[in-house]
């Protein structure tokens, strides 16, 4: 699998998909559990007939929102996997380049 970038985009994209992903799986557990503090940016209308009615929909959109929020947590890991794949990879080849030089240089 060759990489498609070097050590230090390696180690910054695994260092922005953990944080991302922590961040997601925060996010979504603050919606499953229907934080008020999430409650301004769920997709309600202004107006309501009911409270049951704006509870219903509330509970609808917390629960989506949290799914949402699942979803790209879980896309941050898969990002953080190849991340950390490509940085492994590049390590491996700078080792096995060095050996080869000490090798040329034992020859010599």
């Amino acid at each position: 699998m060759p990489c498609v970038c070097g050590k230090k985009c390696s180690l910054l994209c695994l260092f922005i998909s953990i944080w991302g992903t922590f961040q997601m799986l925060l996010m979504g557990m603050s919606y499953s559990m229907h934080s008020l503090a999430f409650l301004h940016s769920l997709p309600l209308k202004d107006h309501y007939n009911s409270l049951q009615e704006f509870r219903t929909e509330a509970d609808r959109a917390f629960s989506e929102l949290a799914i949402r929020c699942y979803v790209t947590a879980v896309l941050y890991g898969c990002f953080a996997f190849i991340s950390y794949i490509c940085l492994r990879l590049r390590n491996k080849k700078l080792a096995a380049s060095k050996d080869a030089k000490q090798l040329r240089k034992r020859k010599v």
